[in-house]
């Protein structure tokens, strides 16, 4: 049964579990980060958890290990770790779970489908969790446990994971990206952005109706060349007249209507 955890990594992700696991009345017994000062603050949200920078300091009698770091620091980090954790975890979209198979006897991971920033409301903030374990046991005790701590939480393949981190990418990332060239258009003609803010909901709202093919709007869609020979017109920014045109090919050749 997992009661007492110990969290490696400080940083938006590490808050949201530490954050969460205290509401639900977990005892996170450690913080473990090279930054003292945000573990610091992880540490002062969650209760009493002990702050170590050093991991070698890592409390040998706690029943889950939780990192929550860049996927380049485990393979040198873990070697220092001086005992074989029990159960260790990881929250990364991308990395095998098999990276702890030298240091833990039973290990997996819970992957927060969810984009996490500090300054959240966490109270309200709805997070998927996806589930791995390095056998059956594994998993369906971290299922059990990724319960408690979020509503909607599923068993997912490693390679079921690859492809919800990539899909994210698309979906979030880049979307993101797009909200990042649009404002900044409308910066530059003295618009004030939050006037987007209707569409971009409209334009989520659709989504959870339709498939994103039966959604699709906009002069790409509509095959109107003489408006996209307009848009392009209007930038000057040779990488985003690139962008454009590659987006709105992608939607000529693959969205139909």
């Amino acid at each position: 049964m997992i009661k007492s955890i110990g969290i490696i990594g400080s940083g938006n992700v590490a808050s949201w579990f530490g954050f969460t696991l205290h509401q639900c009345g977990f005892s996170v017994t450690q913080v473990c980060s090279r930054n003292r000062e945000t573990a610091s603050q992880l540490a002062a949200r969650i209760g009493d958890a002990e702050v170590i920078t050093d991991i070698t300091h890592l409390r040998s009698d706690s029943s889950l290990y939780l990192f929550a770091l860049p996927d380049d620091y485990y393979t040198v980090l873990l070697e220092k770790i001086p005992f074989i954790m029990p159960l260790a975890v990881h929250t990364a979209g991308s990395l095998s779970c098999r990276v702890f198979q030298q240091k833990a006897t039973h290990y997996g991971v819970v992957y927060p489908y969810q984009t996490i920033s500090k300054d959240l409301d966490f109270r309200t903030l709805e997070v998927p969790l996806c589930v791995e374990g390095d056998d059956e046991y594994t998993t369906s005790q971290l299922l059990q446990w990724a319960q408690t701590l979020s509503s909607m939480a599923s068993v997912q393949t490693e390679s079921q994971r690859f492809f919800l981190h990539l899909a994210a990418v698309f979906g979030s990332n880049f979307t993101n990206a797009m909200y990042h060239i649009a404002y900044d258009l409308l910066a530059q003609n003295q618009i004030d952005p939050k006037v987007m803010m209707p569409l971009l909901r409209q334009t989520l709202a659709k989504i959870g109706s339709m498939l994103p093919a039966e959604a699709q709007t906009g002069p790409a869609a509509r095959g109107d060349q003489q408006t996209l020979n307009k848009h392009l017109e209007a930038l000057d920014n040779k990488r985003l007249r690139e962008i454009y045109l590659a987006v709105s090919q992608y939607i000529k050749l693959n969205i139909n209507h």
